[in-house]
């Protein structure tokens, strides 16, 4: 009954972000025109080279369109619990028979199934006409990248579900908001990949959750994390998981003892 309650609410936010067409047409163009943006980059960057740090350019490419993908599933949900608490709409939200994390995730899940449709079949259909895109180095990296990919995606929304919590005691994470994305952006290799910054950098990364959410998986995919590493790359994954899961319920159980009502 639980989980019906919850897969209920996962449905009709699909059906919310079906509904606005304009809306799927706008993020199918935008993304579309990154991705080539990104293609006509690297081919200027690889014009008179055959590799870049040992990276060929089908290699670069794949991890380019692969990037661009899971960058896609970058979560709103924080955003949606910090609009609730600068409206005050979080004291009903409370009230109602469900935890509201748990109603944000589902609602999150559905929209990321709304991306798929609106931003990813697209991409992979471009890709498929005009880029290319390298098969996975064995049927272990696809199925582990497959895997990978879904805990990059809970990984993200939990990271964002987190700042968006930081509202009890902020009341606009605008500026959080942007920092995070930022951090993302650069530090989980949405856009290069991590093994082109410098040594330090690259360390510090890998130390934290940002690389699981994008690099992480694409490297399973291009053979850079090979078959020794793919198991302990997803254990890591996992274990940034259940530390930001654990982290998320102890954060907003203290967070709502903030929560002040007034009126009825």
């Amino acid at each position: 009954m639980r989980i019906r309650k919850y897969t209920a609410l996962m449905r009709s936010q699909i059906k919310v972000d079906l509904a606005y067409t304009a809306w799927y047409w706008a993020s199918m163009f935008s993304v579309t025109m990154r991705l080539f943006i990104l293609y006509f980059f690297w081919q200027a960057v690889y014009a008179n080279k055959t590799d870049v740090s040992g990276i060929s350019l089908s290699t670069m490419l794949t991890y380019a369109v692969l990037a661009t993908m899971i960058d896609q599933f970058r979560g709103g949900a924080g955003r949606d619990l910090a609009r609730m608490i600068k409206q005050g709409a979080i004291a009903v939200e409370l009230l109602r028979p469900y935890h509201l994390l748990d109603k944000l995730l589902a609602q999150d899940i559905g929209s990321k199934v709304s991306v798929l449709f609106r931003s990813i079949l697209p991409l992979v259909l471009v890709s498929i006409l005009f880029i290319g895109v390298d098969r996975p180095q064995s049927w272990l990296a696809g199925i582990a990248f497959v895997g990978s990919v879904i805990c990059a995606v809970l990984l993200a929304t939990l990271i964002d579900l987190l700042v968006g919590i930081f509202a009890f005691y902020t009341v606009n994470i605008w500026g959080l908001s942007v920092l995070q994305d930022a951090v993302i952006t650069i530090m989980s290799g949405a856009i290069v990949p991590l093994t082109l910054f410098p040594d330090w950098f690259q360390t510090i990364s890998l130390y934290l959750p940002f690389a699981s959410l994008v690099y992480v998986p694409v490297a399973i995919y291009t053979g850079e994390i090979g078959a020794s590493g793919i198991l302990q790359a997803l254990l890591i994954q996992i274990g940034w998981l259940i530390g930001f899961f654990v982290i998320l319920r102890i954060t907003f159980a203290l967070a709502i003892r903030k929560v002040t009502v007034f009126g009825g």
